[in-house]
């Protein structure tokens, strides 16, 4: 707390009072130690607010700064993340989607197949017999017969444009290829409902499907026919051949008998052989039909399956065009080689599309972790930077009341200087009426010249210390001054030293209370001082009443040893008296004394005008009037 001191002044005029050599350098130096105490005050003062000015600012800075880098590496985890995201979604509908999709067409056709060969396996019918015990010459002249109607039908360049190469369409379509799943194996039935590869374009160049359907239809039947016509004719001519024998005579019938025996022989040989071949036929045919390929007999799913094997090749041709270096009229056991390959190769990049898939999604949750713990960083930050916040709004808070007490203080001061001053003119004023008080009445006062004479020595000292204490200002500023250029140079290092400069602020709090103590006591000091140069005055005015009493008993004695010399004079001269002198002395009395008091009226009027000067009284912040302390 901050004590108030008052000063009493004095109510009257009184006559000022030879201050002692002692006293006067007391009060110098107490004054210069208030000046100095006062400067250098508000020099830490300054210092502590530029420093905290530049520390609030710097903690500003630093605050927008670390708000800039967080905001940034947020947008930038943003970023990566969405990048993530993106390239995730790209991967999964580079990887998963569409190679699930081929995947899950592949499982659908497999079932579709498996459930036909299921219903084909179920499926009650009667299959056409088919005689495997054909001569190898008719077997060749139906193959002639066959490729005959089909050079006749497609033509020369069709033929081996079918052995050599893919279809012209495919060629032509090269930049648009067929679905992705491998085609069906044909049947009668299924012919007409699914379109095949090469009926997808423009059918201009190539003929329609039911119009092939029916040709091979026929082609088949004249196949049978043609069968059928050869078996008729061979028996047609057996029956001849016995008719002759039996139509020949006995000579000839035991030749013909061996002939016959001979040819039954080989007849039950090529019976046997035909059972033989009928039974394994008959296995084949039943393993072929559980096969499930559709067809009526046995050639007509040898043709189906050999229809889906070439399928399936120009399928894997359109899948990767040039590629595959299998020839298009491979047969179909390198074809099911080649399809075993590719199935596998698909199953590998699945399986690694699958981890990488997985690895991705690793990655993913390993990026989600990271931005769970910069997220719980961020908040741990901002928890951080609010505690900060508090602090130095707390820290504002006692920096604002230590500026209201400070500003308190500096107002006192400045009151007590102020006033100081106004002391100083008053003694000024005091003494210059003194010296013209003197000035006056030296001739009446000259045992007073050694105690002016010391009074201006007093004054001239007072005067050199003044003047010390103006050179002490002056120095003082210029210390300021370069206080403050020193202080322009400390800041940054004031800026690392924050907490030490907490610390020292309140170690200077604690100083600065004691410099208010200190300046308490001087105040104090300066009051007592006061009450010193009261007690002086009263003493110079008790000086001046004895003066006083002496010059009008000087006056009293004059007067009398005038009265005496006019009585000697007028005994000696003769003259009779005009009136009674003494009377006439005794009338001119009260006149005398009026002139006598008259001269002291003087002082008694120059008391009354220092006592109207001294009357207004100055309240400086401090008080310094005529109550006790008070605290703030």
């Amino acid at each position: 707390m901050v004590r108030r001191t008052h000063l009493a002044t004095p109510r009257s005029r009184r006559s000022a009072h030879i201050r002692s050599p002692s006293s006067a350098p007391r009060l110098s130096r107490h004054t210069a130690l208030d000046l100095h105490q006062t400067v250098d005050g508000r020099v830490e003062r300054r210092m502590r607010r530029n420093g905290f000015r530049d520390l609030l600012h710097k903690f500003e800075q630093e605050k927008r700064r670390k708000e800039q880098t967080a905001q940034a590496q947020i947008a930038r985890l943003k970023a990566d993340v969405r990048a993530r995201d993106s390239e995730i979604y790209d991967l999964r509908n580079a990887t998963v989607i569409m190679d699930t999709e081929r995947v899950w067409l592949l499982e659908r056709q497999v079932e579709e197949l498996k459930d036909e060969l299921s219903r084909n396996s179920v499926k009650e019918g009667v299959t056409q017999y088919y005689s495997w015990a054909k001569s190898s010459s008719d077997a060749s002249k139906n193959d002639l017969m066959d490729t005959a109607r089909d050079d006749d039908h497609f033509g020369d360049s069709t033929m081996l444009q079918l052995q050599a190469s893919t279809p012209a369409r495919a060629r032509s379509s090269f930049m648009t290829p067929p679905a992705t799943g491998p085609r069906m194996l044909a049947s009668p039935c299924s012919r007409a409902a699914s379109p095949t590869p090469s009926s997808r374009d423009t059918p201009l160049c190539y003929p329609d499907s039911n119009k092939q359907l029916l040709e091979e239809e026929i082609a088949s039947l004249h196949f049978e026919m043609h069968r059928l016509t050869a078996t008729l004719d061979s028996y047609h001519a057996l029956s001849a051949r016995i008719g002759d024998a039996l139509s020949n005579g006995p000579s000839e019938r035991s030749r013909a008998f061996s002939t016959l025996e001979t040819v039954e022989n080989q007849v039950q040989l090529l019976l046997q052989t035909m059972s033989e071949r009928a039974t394994a036929a008959s296995h084949l045919t039943s393993a072929i039909s559980e096969l499930g390929f559709p067809g009526d007999d046995v050639s007509e799913m040898v043709l189906s399956l050999a229809a889906g094997f070439r399928a399936a090749r120009i399928e894997l041709e359109y899948f990767t065009p040039g590629e595959v270096s299998l020839p298009l009229t491979s047969r179909g056991a390198q074809v099911l080689d080649l399809l075993l390959m590719r199935l596998r190769d698909l199953a590998k990049k699945s399986k690694e599309d699958d981890e990488s898939i997985n690895e991705y999604h690793e990655i993913e949750q390993s990026l989600r972790k990271q931005l769970d713990s910069r997220v719980s960083v961020m908040d741990e930050l901002n928890e951080k930077i609010a505690g900060v916040y508090r602090t130095l709004d707390e820290k504002d808070n006692r920096v604002r009341e230590l500026e209201v007490s400070n500003d308190r203080l500096k107002g006192a001061v400045d009151g007590y200087v102020r006033d100081i001053a106004e002391l100083e003119k008053l003694v000024a004023r005091m003494e210059k009426e003194h010296r013209e008080s003197t000035n006056m009445h030296i001739s009446q006062q000259k045992s007073s010249e050694d105690s002016i004479a010391a009074k201006d020595t007093i004054i001239a000292e007072l005067e050199a210390k003044i003047e010390k204490a103006v050179v002490q200002t002056a120095e003082l500023l210029k210390e300021m001054s370069a206080t403050e250029v020193s202080l322009t140079r400390q800041t940054a290092a004031m800026s690392r030293q924050h907490r030490t400069a907490l610390a020292l602020r309140d170690a200077r709090v604690s100083e600065l209370r004691g410099d208010i103590d200190r300046v308490n006591v001087s105040l104090q000091l300066a009051q007592d001082t006061i009450h010193a140069l009261r007690r002086e005055n009263s003493g110079m005015k008790g000086q001046m009443e004895e003066e006083r009493k002496k010059a009008k008993h000087a006056m009293d004695s004059m007067k009398e040893e005038l009265q005496r010399v006019l009585r000697l004079s007028q005994s000696f001269l003769g003259e009779p008296s005009i009136g009674d002198p003494s009377s006439e002395y005794g009338s001119n009395e009260p006149d005398t004394l009026r002139t006598v008091v008259r001269s002291g009226e003087y002082l008694e009027s120059l008391r009354r005008r220092g006592s109207r000067v001294l009357r207004k009284r100055y309240d400086s912040g401090l008080e310094l009037l005529n109550e006790d302390d008070g605290d703030i």
